[in-house]
């Protein structure tokens, strides 16, 4: 038995606490983040001038932020809904492999507390891109960020994105995170050449987003894609 805040929990309980407060604070902190960059985008980097000219264009981004949130959503309701324990629909997702109770512990803990880390390195992307944050699309005032994690690869919020999945698969021991990683990453196959064509043919920003391809060759993967 464990005591968190005064309150008596089973080892279960206790796990599941970590887990679900390390993914609530993350998500709070993401969305808050998000919220001030897309403002300060707003009224600083202008309205868009090029953006989605297709119906999947349009559809891409909310698909993979569906997936994205499918994620965390699923196991807050099973948790939050059985007591601080995973539900038997949701155990059934998790990972036939054998782990000891401590080590399936300071395993999921330790998933747990990076998720934390994703958020604080979505913090640093976001200020790094200021007011250039766009979905599709290009801005009044656009400009190439190429520094700071712009430096590794083109699309490092996209990194993050499938990093943090695979994170969340550890903390909450199941296939669904990997499941939404595997609907994101082909969003994201479908979707960068879109955002990068809408870049290249935008007449102020065309021939530096060329240049600026040729010194990060890398998307989402350093030395792989």
């Amino acid at each position: 038995m464990k005591y968190i805040a005064g309150i008596h929990l089973s080892h279960a309980q206790g796990i599941e606490s970590i887990v679900t407060a390390s993914t609530l604070a993350a998500l709070a902190l993401i969305a808050r983040d998000q919220r001030k960059t897309f403002k300060k985008a707003s009224t600083e980097g202008g309205n868009l001038t090029a953006g989605a000219t297709t119906l999947l264009e349009r559809l891409i981004t909310p698909i993979h932020g569906s997936a994205q949130l499918i994620a965390p959503l699923s196991y807050l309701i099973g948790v939050f809904s059985n007591r601080m324990e995973q539900p038997d629909w949701y155990e059934q997702t998790s990972f036939d492999y054998p782990l000891s109770v401590g080590a399936m512990a300071w395993t999921r803990t330790a998933a747990a507390i990076s998720l934390l880390g994703t958020a604080w390195v979505t913090r640093t992307i976001f200020k790094t891109l200021g007011k250039q944050l766009h979905f599709i699309g290009t801005r009044e005032k656009g400009e190439i960020v190429s520094v700071g994690p712009y430096g590794f690869v083109r699309h490092p919020l996209y990194s993050v994105v499938l990093g943090q999945l695979v994170i969340a698969s550890v903390a909450y021991w199941s296939w669904i995170p990997l499941a939404s990683c595997s609907i994101c990453l082909g969003a994201f196959v479908y979707k960068i050449p879109v955002e990068e064509r809408s870049m290249e043919d935008d007449s102020s920003m065309g021939p530096a987003y060329m240049e600026y391809k040729q010194k990060v060759p890398y998307r989402i993967l350093p030395y792989i894609w």
